[in-house]
C-alpha cells in the first residue's frame, strides 16, 4: 500500500522519538511501511510496521498513527490534550502506551503514535455490527476501571484537566 506518511513518521523522527523514550539501544528506524489504514468518522488509522538498523531489542515492531481528517482536524486537539496530561499521570496504564501526541494549532493537524495492541487484544465485530451481551459487558467493565482509578483524585481539575464553568456547560 502506497501512501504518504506524516513527518512524524518518517525514520529518523521516530528514532529520535524512540531514543528519548529509551525504546531503542544504538539501533535506528529504517523503514515505514503502512500496512493497512481506513477512515473513521473523525480519523484515519494506520498500522505501521517499522524495520530497524543495529540493536533495537526494545523497540516496536509496529506502532499505530491516528492522524485527523481534513475535514475534522480539529477533533484531535481534546484527544491530544488527553494523552499529554491525564495518561502521563495515570499511575496506573489502562491504556495503550503513547509514543508521541502533538497538536499544531497553527496547522490545525494532529497526530497519536501508539502501541500495536493489534496481535494481542480482539475486536469485538465489525461495525456496524453491535457485540454480544457477554462482550458488551466485559467492555463495560474494562471501561469502568478508569473512571474508577480517577475517583476523587486530588489533581482533577489542579494538575490534570480544568474544570468548566456555567458558560463553558451551557456551550
Amino acid at each position: 500500500m502506497t501512501e504518504s506518511l506524516p513527518a512524524a513518521v518518517h525514520p529518523e523522527h521516530l528514532t529520535e522519538s524512540f531514543l528519548r523514550s529509551g525504546l531503542l539501544g544504538s539501533g535506528r528506524v529504517r523503514n515505514v511501511v503502512v500496512e493497512s489504514s481506513r477512515n473513521t468518522i473523525l480519523s484515519r488509522i494506520a498500522r505501521l510496521h517499522l524495520t530497524y538498523d543495529g540493536t533495537a531489542d526494545g523497540a516496536p515492531k509496529s506502532v499505530i498513527l491516528k492522524t485527523g481528517l481534513p475535514d475534522r482536524a480539529s477533533s484531535g486537539r481534546q484527544e491530544v490534550a488527553f494523552y499529554t496530561q491525564v495518561v502521563e499521570a495515570m499511575r496506573t496504564r489502562m491504556v495503550p502506551r503513547g509514543y508521541e501526541a502533538h497538536w499544531d494549532a497553527k496547522q490545525n493537524a494532529w497526530h497519536l503514535l501508539h502501541e500495536d495492541l493489534t496481535d494481542t487484544h480482539v475486536v469485538a465485530t465489525v461495525w456496524p455490527l453491535p457485540p454480544s451481551v457477554e462482550q458488551c459487558q466485559a467492555i463495560m467493565r474494562a471501561r469502568a476501571r478508569f473512571p474508577a482509578a480517577w475517583w476523587d483524585d486530588a489533581r482533577l481539575g489542579t494538575t490534570v484537566g480544568v474544570w468548566s464553568d456555567e458558560d463553558a456547560i451551557d456551550r
